[in-house]
């Protein structure tokens, strides 16, 4: 194979469908129809993410049983399930992720997913990642610790309405998977046991929506940048900011990420970190 592959590692709630969206109307991007493959954080974080599979055959289960003569034809249900198929086989046969990934490219020399939960993968899981491919380059979204939380609270009582943020705050910030997925550092460490620096691309999503941020991703890519629209919001949540209080707690709860990001990018952080950590002595 001649493409890239190009996976976004997270972070979650960092950009990520954003920049999917962006990159699934490139002219030479290709991504599969969904744009979370979780393909190896189900092998490799199956205690936190296998659900992701069996969410998918419920669905296909729900898709088929409500097939009917009339939608049967319907070329985009029929593109749906072949999709769905094409990456189940992938739990029998780690080979068949290429061809997933591939599927319907038509020569484009990217070939692109975005799974935030790949953050959480060890640097063997990365490792493994490296070697699917000879041309596998990431790119890792990084936000303020404290709003990237914030967010995916907000998102999941949007999707939810009976998500009582008080009181799933206290519950998972200190989780285990929702402290994988805030310790960039750790996620850091482990992608760099296994790829090189140069495979590995980072963009702070403060910074993100400039079309200065976007022809840096196009170029460690390797394809031209285009016009981004940055007026489109994907994955939106609910209105809300958080409260004072809150986001002393998780700042607080997330410090040894503050320090982490400042030391190993020397300082060069968005002015929200910044005030964070001044504003509460990290």
């Amino acid at each position: 194979m001649s493409q890239t592959l190009l996976v976004c590692i997270g972070a979650q709630k960092a950009g990520t469908t954003w920049l999917a969206d962006y990159l699934r109307a490139h002219p030479q991007a290709h991504m599969p129809p969904v744009k979370e493959v979780h393909f190896f954080d189900a092998r490799f974080v199956p205690q936190w993410c296998a659900k992701y599979e069996e969410e998918m055959l419920a669905e296909y289960q729900r898709l088929t049983a409500n097939l009917t003569l009339a939608t049967c034809g319907d070329p985009i249900i029929q593109q749906r399930l072949h999709a769905m198929l094409l990456r189940f086989r992938m739990i029998a046969n780690p080979n068949e992720y290429l061809r997933f990934m591939s599927w319907g490219a038509q020569g484009r020399p990217v070939l692109f997913e975005a799974t935030p939960d790949y953050s959480m993968l060890d640097g063997h899981a990365f490792s493994v990642m490296r070697d699917i491919h000879p041309d596998v380059r990431l790119i890792f979204l990084l936000r303020n610790p404290a709003d990237r939380f914030w967010s995916s609270m907000k998102f999941n009582q949007t999707h939810n309405p009976m998500f009582d943020i008080d009181v799933m705050f206290d519950r998972l910030i200190g989780r285990e998977d929702f402290q994988l997925l805030g310790n960039y550092e750790r996620t850091f460490e482990e992608v760099l046991k296994a790829f090189s620096p140069e495979r590995l691309h980072v963009e702070f999503y403060e910074r993100l929506f400039t079309q200065r941020a976007v022809d840096r991703i196009c170029a460690f890519a390797g394809i031209k940048p285009k016009p981004a629209d940055f007026g489109a919001r994907s994955n939106a949540s609910i209105e809300g900011e958080m409260p004072p209080a809150r986001r002393e707690q998780a700042v607080r709860a997330y410090a040894h990420v503050y320090r982490g990001v400042n030391e190993r990018f020397q300082g060069d952080l968005p002015e929200n970190w910044r005030q964070d950590m001044q504003r509460f002595g990290i």
